[in-house]
């Protein structure tokens, strides 16, 4: 699915993907975006039980979070 929003004054299309998509395309289950969600994660809720998510708002999210791994 794709939208259009403005920014800037700027047109944009964003695609929006399933939670199915997202997962897959995180490597990762259904259930860790749920959680994820719950911390904040961006995501859009289309009705009532519709939701997509921006792979760029996720990535950006999650990288504002990433840690340095500690060396052993």
């Amino acid at each position: 699915m794709a939208v259009k929003c403005v920014e800037r004054g700027q047109l944009l299309s964003v695609r929006l993907l399933t939670e199915a998509e997202l997962a897959s395309e995180l490597s990762v289950e259904r259930v860790y975006l749920w959680r994820k969600r719950k911390q904040g994660m961006p995501y859009y809720r289309l009705g009532s039980r519709t939701i997509r998510y921006s792979l760029h708002d996720v990535m950006q999210w999650l990288e504002e979070r990433k840690t340095a791994s500690r060396a052993s």
